[in-house]
């Protein structure tokens, strides 16, 4: 008898949608940031580093981290596509990770809370899909 992965069905399907969110938000949050220096003022001037080093300092280090961000999860969305199970880890830590590192970019507002509720939602999705790729089923004989 062979194994195969459990079938992954809705919830994996969400959760690529939501990394492509993620990608499509950082990459625009990034493009909006440069384009807008009203913005700028708005989201990088009350953070920590803002406030510490300058806004011209925030937006490169917001840059750097939002596309390091996006990167990743580019990586575990292509990661997810082949069903690999390291995808669904790697999208788990680098949420969480994210998460951090905009406690030093932005003020904490109810916005930062809303994140905060995405992010614990992308977990605990990659969680549910790490244990669906993870978890064999035995597959059909012939």
């Amino acid at each position: 008898m062979t194994t195969k992965p459990a079938g992954l069905g809705l919830t994996f399907k969400i959760l690529m949608l939501f990394l492509l969110v993620n990608i499509i938000g950082d990459i625009g949050n990034v493009a909006f940031w440069w384009a807008s220096p009203s913005s700028r003022a708005a989201s990088l001037n009350t953070g920590y580093i803002g406030v510490t080093t300058g806004i011209d300092n925030a937006l490169i280090a917001g840059t750097i981290i939002l596309l390091i961000v996006a990167a990743v999860y580019a990586v575990a969305l292509f990661g997810l596509m082949r069903k690999m199970n390291w995808a669904p880890l790697l999208i788990i830590g680098i949420s969480i990770a994210n998460r951090a590192l905009a406690l030093v970019l932005y003020f904490i507002s109810p916005a930062f809370a809303f994140w905060a509720v995405w992010t614990v939602i992308l977990v605990v999705i990659s969680y549910t899909v790490y244990r669906k790729i993870k978890t064999p089923t035995p597959a059909a004989s012939a």
